[in-house]
């Protein structure tokens, strides 16, 4: 098929995508990630989809597990201010609070949205981002769940090992070619 490179207000750049490698398949997971409608789970054993959406969210971005004993309150916190949240490692089941915010079952309330969690009703600003990304390599998710997010495999590939590295190659040459140029 026809290659587009995806640079600038997508927020995907094939030599500099932050952290996100440069091989065809893991730039075609970032679209995904960045532009699908449904909230991305993430299957990651080596964790560079993580990575990657650490740097690309950097300063901004909260990190929790189901588990953590402030789960919800990092899940309200995002919510109402407009932050992006990964919800790390998870295992084949959510948290049911999860659902409605999955769902998007948004309620418009004049120019805000509010959603249901649990028992209290939450503003859901703009900014809100939630990302879950789990470590199993295989994992067998419900259809609800299937349904509700976009899973995407960042399991890497042998294919996608050898993109990586001539990628790494191509700029290390790049470089060294840009200082034989400044030296003439």
């Amino acid at each position: 098929g026809e290659k587009v490179r995806w640079t600038g207000s997508s927020g995907i750049n094939a030599e500099y995508g932050e952290g996100l490698p440069s091989d065809e398949l893991s730039i075609q997971n970032g679209i995904i990630c960045t532009k699908a409608t449904r909230y991305p789970l993430i299957i990651d054993p080596q964790g560079q989809g993580k990575i990657w959406i650490k740097n690309r969210e950097a300063s901004i971005l909260t990190v929790t597990t189901l588990n953590h004993k402030f789960f919800r309150t990092h899940l309200e916190d995002c919510l109402s201010q407009g932050r992006p949240l990964m919800i790390e490692d998870v295992a084949e089941e959510l948290d049911p609070v999860l659902d409605n915010v999955l769902e998007k079952n948004f309620i418009k309330s004049g120019k805000t949205l509010k959603v249901k969690c649990g028992d209290k009703e939450l503003d859901v600003m703009q900014g809100f981002r939630i990302y879950i990304t789990t470590k199993l390599a295989n994992p067998a998710y419900t259809p609800e769940i299937s349904a509700r997010t976009s899973i995407i495999d960042f399991t890497v590939t042998m294919k996608g090992l050898e993109d990586q590295l001539l990628g790494i190659v191509i700029l290390k040459e790049k470089g060294e070619l840009k200082k034989k140029k400044k030296k003439k």
